[in-house]
């Protein structure tokens, strides 16, 4: 999963460091197993579903009737995992036009309406509305150093996000040395592989 891309250029926007498979597979709930078809863009692909499936069954009610929040949205995996799931709402976050669009696809055609903001993380969040979340999936580029998500201002204003007893699920390459900003602390930690998941919280 890690990107051996070359380093961002200063001012460039990142963007998901991934191999693209065609689909995506739900794992839980309602529409558990049904495959959405995701666009063949170079450095993109879902979050591996053994992933997802661990990551949803540690949060357990955590998913029911939440305000979910899909941050470096791409696929949109992780927030139409939890509305399969039983969460009420999703605000999904996708600069890439082409991604956003076959993102929306895939929600209309489970039943869903809920907004794919075609927008940089970075803008999004110091102007975004006064709404809180329960659950914000967080799966910015694993290519990304440590100073290139602080000078991204990646988690800047998210604990102004994160509803009270609410959690942060954030997906990065095992090797990441970064940490969240104050007030916001890992309270779980687990690794799959290359992959690791934290769940940051107040």
């Amino acid at each position: 999963m890690r990107s051996t891309s070359p380093r961002h250029t200063e001012g460039k926007r990142p963007s998901h460091p991934r191999g693209g498979t065609g689909f995506l597979r739900i794992t839980g709930g309602t529409h558990s197993s049904r495959r959405l078809e995701v666009p063949m863009i170079p450095g993109l692909r879902p979050a591996q579903d053994r992933v997802r499936a661990a990551v949803f069954s540690a949060l357990a009610n955590w998913v029911p009737n939440a305000r979910v929040l899909d941050l470096f949205a791409g696929t949109g995996a992780y927030g139409l995992e939890a509305l399969s799931r039983g969460a009420q709402s999703a605000v999904f976050i996708e600069h890439n036009h082409r991604t956003a669009e076959a993102l929306r696809g895939n929600l209309e055609s489970l039943g869903y309406n809920f907004p794919v903001l075609e927008t940089p993380v970075e803008n999004w969040i110091p102007s975004s509305p006064s709404e809180s979340f329960d659950l914000i999936f967080l799966d910015p580029p694993y290519d990304q150093t440590p100073e290139e998500l602080s000078s991204w201002n990646t988690t800047s204003g998210l604990d102004r996000l994160l509803a009270p007893g609410g959690r942060i699920v954030w997906e990065h390459s095992h090797k990441g040395k970064w940490t969240p900003d104050s007030p916001l602390q890992e309270v779980w930690r687990r690794e799959y592989g290359q992959t690791c998941v934290s769940f940051l919280a107040r």
